[in-house]
């Protein structure tokens, strides 16, 4: 039950592995074992939420109350691109590498639709984004674990 509980938890947006593997090592599991379930939940959403993204792209492109607004920002990125198309993929990774809030996996999803960012690369980048967060937030609450007991 309580790899289920971390890896529902780790899926989440906003929590993602940055409270799953803390919620692991509290119910018990070993550090190891909480980094592998928190992994597996935030690196199990990313196909899906990939795929939500393009038909919301494709939406938000041929609605016309959105239309205007999608192509603008579009047309911003576009200019943007040649840069992004250099160090973009590093910068992905280092966005979900560090654990802050809100630069997980779901928002380095939304961002690599809006740089035309392809869905295999985005997939493999933001994987490794996540294990190198999920190790720094293990090494933290190890430490923490360690200073209070």
């Amino acid at each position: 039950m309580e790899y289920l509980q971390v890896f529902v938890l780790s899926a989440m947006p906003v929590v993602e592995i940055r409270g799953g593997v803390p919620l692991g090592v509290m119910l018990g599991l070993s550090g190891w074992e909480a980094l592998a379930v928190s992994a597996l939940g935030n690196v199990a959403i990313i196909l899906p939420w990939l795929l939500i993204l393009c038909h919301l792209e494709t939406y938000f492109a041929q609605n016309r109350l959105t239309a205007p607004l999608y192509n603008r920002m579009v047309h911003k990125a576009e200019k943007k691109r040649a840069s992004f198309v250099k160090y973009g993929k590093y910068a992905l990774f280092l966005f979900v590498a560090i654990p802050l809030p809100v630069t997980g996996a779901w928002t380095a999803c939304v961002a690599s639709r809006v740089f035309r960012i392809p869905m295999k690369d985005t997939f493999w980048i933001v994987s490794l984004g996540v294990v190198m967060a999920g190790i720094i937030v293990l090494l933290n609450t190890m430490m923490v674990i360690s200073v209070f007991s």
